[in-house]
């Protein structure tokens, strides 16, 4: 009975697992994961809305360039 109650109860702090500090690195790592989430999305919508740019100069550029040629 004293061995199992010896096992149960480590005297050792080596033998403890710091829970505390496990929680917290954990959730700091989940913020840093989510924030790396925002971040991508937002790479991702300011790409988009420069392919969209992209569209609209040339659909502009090639009006242009029609409105010229039919000036001469």
């Amino acid at each position: 009975e004293q061995v199992t109650e010896s096992l149960l109860s480590p005297q050792d702090s080596d033998t403890t697992i710091p829970i505390d500090e496990t929680l917290q690195f954990n959730e700091s790592l989940q913020s840093a994961h989510r924030g790396m989430d925002e971040l991508i999305g937002s790479g991702t919508n300011i790409l988009q809305g420069l392919r969209d740019q992209r569209v609209t100069l040339k659909g502009t550029h090639k009006k242009i360039l029609d409105v010229a040629n039919m000036l001469g």
